[in-house]
């Protein structure tokens, strides 16, 4: 089985935010009790013998609440040492983000932008596991655990409703249960939920990359193109330089938004005979058409 740990990040009723973010990362069940100890260590690391303190990344970029006393440089240190401890656990260890940045609009926004949200992230999600079938003989189940929030209860009827009549983009076929919620203080892996969902919303919000640079890698990835990330909203599309749009037109083209002396890999498909997609300086152009 794997189980998908979601949070938000934005908020979907704020004009003054663009962007409102679902996202998070699913995980082979086995792989769950290692990210829990690494995360773990992390605040044994830096903050040893004290009881257990949430990592909210947004908490941790700007100094809110505990954190307020701790120096920049060592919630400089946290949050590098969190997105390492996600980051290990690879592809292959049954790792893959998921993330839908919805761009708000007079018609898309407050509770119409968390559904269409959570419409995006469970068909990606249960598309994965399809392919885990169909094309590797590996018949997985998949489990939605979001943070508390909100929209527990609507959540709960979006998702069963999704699952007995399906998507705009198809049925449901993989989930195993409803969707369990749980607080994020009380849950290593919606933490680390939290981060990515901070990430993806720094990233399309104040178009600052510093964390998601780390994670793009790890996003569910096929033939190229980039399907654990989407964008939804007026300017996607061709005129649009975001890593999933830019694949979409060019396939391993990630766009511009990373530094162009970087290479990132794309291993595809989170298999150990799966090829491995190189987004290189000299592809980061703009390609025509779709």
């Amino acid at each position: 089985m794997y189980v998908l740990y979601l949070d938000e990040s934005g908020n979907e009723n704020d004009p003054s935010d663009r962007y409102f973010v679902l996202a998070g990362l699913a995980l082979f069940e086995r792989q769950i009790h290692y990210l829990n100890r690494r995360l773990e260590h992390v605040q044994e690391k830096h903050f040893p013998n004290q009881p257990p303190i949430p990592f909210h990344a947004s908490a941790i970029r700007a100094g809110r609440g505990f954190w307020r006393g701790v120096s920049e440089a060592k919630r400089q240190a946290v949050l590098d040492d969190v997105i390492a401890a996600i980051t290990a656990t690879d592809d292959r260890g049954g790792l893959k983000l998921y993330a839908a940045a919805i761009e708000k609009d007079a018609e898309l926004y407050g509770e119409d932008a968390v559904e269409a949200a959570t419409e995006q992230v469970c068909k990606r999600f249960d598309t994965f596991l399809t392919r885990r079938y169909h094309e590797h003989d590996d018949p997985q189940r998949g489990l939605l655990i979001f943070s508390e929030g909100r929209f527990d209860a609507r959540a709960k009827l979006w998702v069963r409703g999704f699952r007995r009549r399906g998507t705009r983009w198809g049925s449901l076929n993989n989930l195993a249960d409803i969707p369990y919620f749980a607080p994020m203080k009380e849950s290593r892996l919606l933490q680390a939920a939290d981060f990515v969902a901070h990430a993806i919303w720094l990233s399309y919000e104040k178009r600052s990359h510093a964390l998601t640079r780390k994670l793009l890698r790890y996003f569910d990835v096929r033939e190229g193109v980039i399907h654990g990330l989407v964008h939804v909203g007026p300017s996607r599309g061709r005129s649009c330089d975001c890593p999933p749009c830019t694949t979409r037109r060019r396939p391993g083209n990630i766009g511009a938004w990373l530094p162009q002396e970087e290479q990132l890999t794309f291993p595809d498909d989170g298999c150990e005979d799966a090829p491995e997609l190189r987004a290189t300086a000299s592809d980061w152009r703009f390609g025509e058409g779709r």
